[in-house]
């Protein structure tokens, strides 16, 4: 299986995490859940991290159809994420073509050049991570998560997931964590805690389209002129 996890002795010092007792009566217990705060190396909100809970059985996860599109040139989104055995779908809502592919071990393919009204599917049974191109735009690229473990969350625009019940250790992975792209932080996780810091040692990535031609800026000021 795909390697997932580096040591956690190796990010000891960037990992912040504070434990919060919650309250319970005599009747009954409130439910526990941890809220996992991903922040980059500015200590800013990491949006579109991986944060996932690895127990026994991954192929217990639900699959399901998931979407990457291609918007304005653009990969969306920037990171995918999908439980093994899931399938994806590659609409292209530009009015030109696009030709994805990826030479990754966990699944290589290469769609052939393709308009907006075809949406080719594919099946990716094997957890890993894709590395996704376009043969015809060398700015975008995107990653799809296949995920090796039961439950895996992507963190909002606040950096943030809340994990349901007790959980004992987390993984979370985000591109260029390391130079193995499939390497993720373990991080344990104290008994009764509720919130959790966690501070990786990377900045914030995204698709940088090229600045727009000549050609294409005089049409753009004709067009807003119109």
């Amino acid at each position: 299986m795909t390697k997932f996890q580096i040591p956690a002795v190796l990010f000891t010092a960037i990992i912040a995490a504070s434990a919060v007792l919650y309250s319970t009566s005599s009747d009954a217990q409130a439910p526990m859940s941890l809220t996992v705060t991903v922040l980059d190396a500015n200590g800013e909100p990491l949006p579109q991290a991986i944060v996932s809970v690895a127990n026994s059985a991954p192929e217990n996860a639900i699959v399901n159809n998931a979407v990457m599109d291609q918007v304005d040139k653009l990969f969306s989104p920037f990171v995918l994420n999908v439980p093994q055995g899931s399938s994806v779908s590659f609409p292209n809502s530009d009015n030109i073509r696009h030709q994805v592919y990826s030479f990754s071990p966990t699944k290589p393919f290469e769609l052939p050049l393709y308009s907006n009204q075809q949406a080719p599917e594919l099946r990716f049974d094997k957890p890993g991570i894709v590395v996704l191109g376009c043969n015809i735009h060398d700015h975008m690229k995107a990653y799809i998560y296949v995920s090796p473990h039961d439950f895996s969350l992507q963190t909002n625009a606040d950096g943030q997931v809340e994990l349901p019940g007790e959980v004992s250790q987390i993984h979370v992975w985000y591109p260029g964590l390391t130079d193995t792209i499939t390497d993720e932080l373990v991080v344990e996780v104290a008994n009764a805690q509720t919130n959790l810091t966690v501070n990786l040692p990377v900045l914030p990535q995204a698709q940088n389209p090229p600045p727009p031609s000549a050609l294409q800026q005089r049409f753009n000021r004709r067009k807003n002129n119109n």
